[in-house]
This record gives structure tokens, sequence and C-alpha cells, in this order.
């Protein structure tokens, strides 16, 4: 994400939510923040299908899409599957605060900590004491997770509840440096709680405006409905697991579009003790399209917070996948380590054609070497110089060549086969993981000196495994051309 300022920096960010998947494209260019588009796909249709709709992935007919290079798209895990606890530690270095928390991690946690993914953040300390938000989720959602939205490809995952969060500080009204943010959504209310910026608890209710305002959501606050009322006693509940206390309350923010309902709501939240008010989209530092309206900000709040977010402060996330991302490159890295065994089995089988090859060429060309020692004739000594520079032209340097195709950094890539035969271009065949990946490694061997014309012939995503499977050539010296003597 580090660009020059006159190169626009673009983020893609995907949500699922509700009922429907959600998308933006947000944009900064000179200073200025933009919200280029906004799109949704309903939720029975899945994330390959919203990566088709922004241009990430493969359309309904199967052409390709190729990734501009300038985008950065990431998705959003909501807090479902996501538990939240907040501990307070001495405060001591990093290290020993990292030691800390995952000691108390394990004795707050049901599960083993090998199928346990933690993520943590400190707040700044006060009397020795270091407050640490701590979110915690099973590695295998988190797997499962990731091969879902594999077609989005993103290259960072991040909690829905920090976009909602970020959403609200920077698109709507009502800033406190500590409150909690309650976004009702069709089926479902996240609730967050946030502090000096940073969410540090969240939560996920299994109701919504569809069943609040089907009950009479706007209606008298003091004939509460049924689920009304229900709906409220939940959101004590939850301010109660957030430490909330009597002595020590603070404000609970509504987002919302103006409508009616949201009104009716909070109406009925203040009449049962709680001090809820409504926040409304506001004067926004982001330009937004000239048909955005307040509900499309409301509507896609958290998609907008998420690629704000990633553009301005992904450090400050709690990152739950880096962990299962490194325990995937070391993976991969065996694999690689494995093919090129097998690249060297391949290398030590053609060496030994080769050195038979080479013994018959050398021992023409010392026949030929002979023959002209005898001579002092100038143009056949001119003739011996030519023959030395066509061996030195034509000879292929197999070990070197191997060097050259696997070093560098190649971060995914697997090479399957390896051709190589004079008269003809050299031949690889292997998969990446994606096509930013396979394009570096082209890259990289067109820096190669003696490599020439290095294409990629062909490059398809497999159904399975969604490898990119691909084949690349290129021009080893002079050893591939038809005219190739030795």
């Amino acid at each position: 994400m580090n660009k020059s300022p006159k190169t626009p920096r673009s983020v893609i960010a995907g949500v699922k939510e509700d009922t429907q998947f959600k998308a933006v494209e947000v944009r900064a260019l000179d200073g200025v923040v933009e919200l280029v588009w906004a799109k949704s796909v309903s939720g029975d249709r899945g994330w390959s299908a919203l990566a088709a709709e922004c241009g990430l992935a493969s359309t309904a007919d199967g052409r390709s899409k190729t990734l501009r290079r300038e985008v950065t798209p990431v998705v959003g895990l909501d807090s479902t599957a996501v538990a939240f606890y907040r501990i307070n530690v001495p405060a001591v270095g990093e290290e020993e605060t990292a030691s800390i928390v995952r000691m108390q991690a394990e004795s707050l946690l049901p599960l083993s900590p090998d199928q346990i993914e933690v993520a943590w953040r400190t707040m700044p300390s006060t009397d020795g004491q270091v407050e640490v938000t701590i979110a915690a989720a099973r590695k295998d959602q988190l797997r499962k997770f990731m091969e879902n939205t594999r077609d989005f490809r993103p290259r960072n995952i991040l909690l829905s509840c920090e976009g909602m969060a970020l959403a609200w500080r920077e698109l709507f009204t009502g800033q406190e440096p500590q409150a909690t943010i309650i976004g009702i959504g069709e089926r479902d209310t996240q609730i967050c709680l946030v502090q000096m910026h940073h969410v540090v608890h969240a939560a996920v209710l299994g109701i919504g405006m569809h069943d609040l305002a089907k009950a009479g959501g706007h209606a008298d606050p003091g004939h509460a409905t049924e689920p009304v009322e229900r709906f409220a006693q939940d959101i004590r509940t939850i301010l109660d697991s957030f430490g909330w206390e009597a002595s020590t309350v603070w404000p609970i923010l509504v987002l919302s579009d103006g409508n009616k309902a949201t009104d009716g709501i909070v109406a009925s939240l203040n009449a049962s003790g709680l001090p809820a008010r409504v926040s409304l989209p506001g004067t926004q530092e982001i330009k937004l399209p000239r048909d955005f309206e307040s509900r499309d900000i409301y509507r896609y709040r958290t998609a907008i917070g998420l690629a704000l977010l990633a553009m301005k402060e992904p450090s400050e996330s709690l990152d739950l996948f880096g962990g299962i991302v490194e325990d995937q490159a070391q993976t991969q890295a065996k694999r690689a380590r494995y093919s090129l065994i097998l690249a060297g089995i391949i290398a030590a089988v053609m060496l030994v054609a080769f050195i038979v090859t080479s013994y018959a060429v050398d021992r023409s060309r010392d026949k030929h070497y002979a023959s002209l020692l005898k001579q002092t004739d100038l143009d056949q000594a001119r003739q011996r110089q030519a023959l030395l520079k066509t061996v030195a032209q034509y000879r292929p340097d197999l070990l070197q060549l191997l060097t050259d195709i696997s070093s560098g950094e190649n971060a995914g890539i697997v090479l399957d086969s390896f051709h190589f035969k004079k008269g003809q271009v050299v031949t690889l065949i292997g998969q990446a993981d994606n096509e930013e990946q396979l394009w570096k490694y082209q890259e990289n061997l067109r820096g190669r000196k003696g490599l020439d014309d290095v294409e990629i012939s062909a490059a398809n995503q497999d159904a399975k495994t969604k490898k990119v499977k691909f084949t690349i050539t290129f021009q080893y010296k002079s050893f591939g051309k038809k005219n190739a003597v030795l």
C-alpha cells in the first residue's frame, strides 16, 4: 500500500451481511478519498458471485478476469464466530505481555491452544496496568472462511465489527471517546464497544429490523411490543458482558439512515433505561457518487469501513489470520523444496545424457583442432577461433539454468515438469496460488542473464484446487534456436 501520492490506491472490500453480499471500491488519489462504486448480490449466490460482480474472478460465461495491479481486495469476518475478552496485565515489555496474554487466553478459552487462533491489542497503560483486548476464533472455522472467500482473492481479512466502528467514526454523527455502536441489519444486529477509536468488545444478536419492524418497532415507546422489549433486554445483557455498570454508563448510538422504525426502537431502548440515541450519516471526508444517499451509506457502512481500514490503519486491526497464513506459507515452502528435489532428479538424468553428448562433441572438436594445428594458414586459425566461439555459444550449462529458474523470491510457485531439448524453447510447467505470483515469477525469469523471450503461454485456474496452472517458455542462450549445431 505504499504508493506515491500520484498513484491511485484502491481497495475493494467485501462483506456478508444479513441476506446479502456487499462490496465497495474506495480509491485515494492526491489526498482525496473517493467511493467509486457499491454493489451487492443475494446471499444465496455466495462469495464467488460477488467476486465475479466486482471483477475479481471468472464471470458466469467462464471468461477469466485479470486483477488490476493497483487494487487491494479485502473481506470482513463477522463477529458471530469470534469471542472477545478483556484482561488487565502489568505494564511490561511486548514479549512479556505476549506471554501473559497467551497464558490468560489458554485459561479463558474452552478449547486447546492448537484449535484456537488468538489476536490481541493493548490500550494505553494507567497506574501500571495495561488493558488488553483479546479476539479468539476456532482455526477450522477461519480456514473454512478463507476457502469460501478464495475467489475474492483477499490480501487481508479484517473483522467486520472494526469496519463498522471506523465507518461510524468517519461517516456518522455523535462522536464519543467511548460508546456502544449498534448496527441493526435485516436479520441480525451487530453491537460494538468502542474505546479510543478501537473495538474492545463485539457481539451479534440474531434479531433484526425484519422482526422488529414487523412487530411494530416504531410503536409508541409506552406500548412497546414483546419483540422490541426482548431486544432491549438482550442489549442490556450484552452491555453487562461488556462491563456495563450503573455508575459508569456510556452512550449507546444506534446507526440509522433516518427511518422511523429505528427512531421507535431507540425510544423503546430509552424507555427501558438504556441511554440510546440515533447516529445519522453526517459530513464526510470521503467523496461519494452523485446518486449515493443516506440510506446507501447506512446500507454499505461496514464495507466502506473495511475499505477505509485497509487503506488507512490495517496494522492496527486485530489479525486472526496471520498465523494461519504463515502456516500455509511454510507448507508451500515444503512443497516447493520437494519440487526442487524432483527437478534435481530430472536434471541429473539430463546431465548424464548431456555428458555423453558432450564427450562425442569434444572428441570431434579435438580431431578438428589437431588438423588445424598442422596448418599455418591464417584463415584456418580463424576457423579454430570460430569453432571455440560456437562451442561456448551452444553448449548449455544445465546446473546454472536450474539455479536461474529456482532462485529468487518465488512464493507459491511449484514446478511440475521441465522440458529442455536442443533446437527447442525451454518449457516450464507448474502451478501458482494466484496470477500475481505467476507475474512475479515471470519477471524474475526475465531478469536472468541468458534467458530471453520469457512468455506465459498458458495460465488456467483449476476448478477443484483453485490453483493457477501455467506453462512458461523461453529461449536459453542460443541452444533453443533451430540452427543450433551442437
